[in-house]
C-alpha cells in the first residue's frame, strides 16, 4: 500500500492490541479475498508510519507554516508597496524611498510573523491529528492494519474487523 490515494479511494485504519492479533486480522482479511497491495500492517517489526504516510507531524506543521510564511510574507510586502503609492505616506526625515522601505518590509515582517502562526494551526490541528492519534496508539505499543481501497472494500473490511478492533479510551 502506498501513501498517495486517488480521490476515489477510501482508508480504513483498525487498530490492534499486540502483534498477534494485528497478523491474524491482517491474515483473516487476506482469507477473505482482500488483496495485500490494499493492506498495510503498521507497527513494530513491519512497516514504518512513514511508510503508509503517517508522517511526522511536527515536519508537516513546519512545511504549512513556512509555506503560509512565505506566501503571507509575499503579500504584505506588495500591499505595502500599493499603500506607499497610493496614499502617498510619507515618514518624518525620511527620502520616498526609504519611506517606501520601512512601511514594506514592517508589513512583510508582520505578515509572515501571522502567516507562520497561521500555518502552524492549520498544519497541527487540520493536516497532522489523523498522524497524530495514529503514532500515539503505535507508541501505547498497538498496532494498526490500513485497508486502502473503494468504499465497498473498506466497508467489507470493516465489517470482517469489526470483533478485532480496540475502542479508544
Amino acid at each position: 500500500m502506498t501513501y498517495t490515494r486517488s480521490k476515489h479511494s477510501r482508508l480504513m485504519i483498525a487498530v490492534l492490541p499486540d502483534e498477534s492479533s494485528a497478523f491474524e486480522a491482517y491474515r483473516l482479511l487476506q482469507c477473505h479475498g482482500i488483496s495485500p497491495e490494499n493492506l498495510a500492517l503498521v507497527g513494530k517489526g513491519y512497516s514504518s508510519p512513514d511508510s503508509v504516510g503517517l508522517f511526522n507531524p511536527t515536519r508537516t506543521t513546519w512545511r504549512y507554516a513556512k509555506r503560509a510564511m512565505l506566501w503571507s510574507g509575499a503579500l504584505s510586502s506588495s500591499l505595502g508597496i500599493i499603500l506607499h503609492l497610493l496614499l502617498k505616506l510619507q515618514l518624518p526625515n525620511l527620502d520616498w524611498y526609504q519611506t517606501l522601505f520601512v512601511i514594506t518590509s514592517t508589513l512583510a515582517l508582520i505578515g509572515m510573523l501571522l502567516g507562520a502562526a497561521l500555518g502552524t494551526l492549520y498544519g497541527w490541528f487540520f493536516k497532522s491529528s489523523l498522524s497524530i492519534s495514529c503514532r500515539n496508539c503505535l507508541d501505547r505499543g498497538q498496532y494498526l492494519l490500513m485497508l486502502e481501497g473503494s468504499e465497498s472494500l473498506t466497508r467489507k473490511g470493516r465489517e470482517i474487523l469489526n470483533s478485532y478492533t480496540v475502542k479508544p479510551h
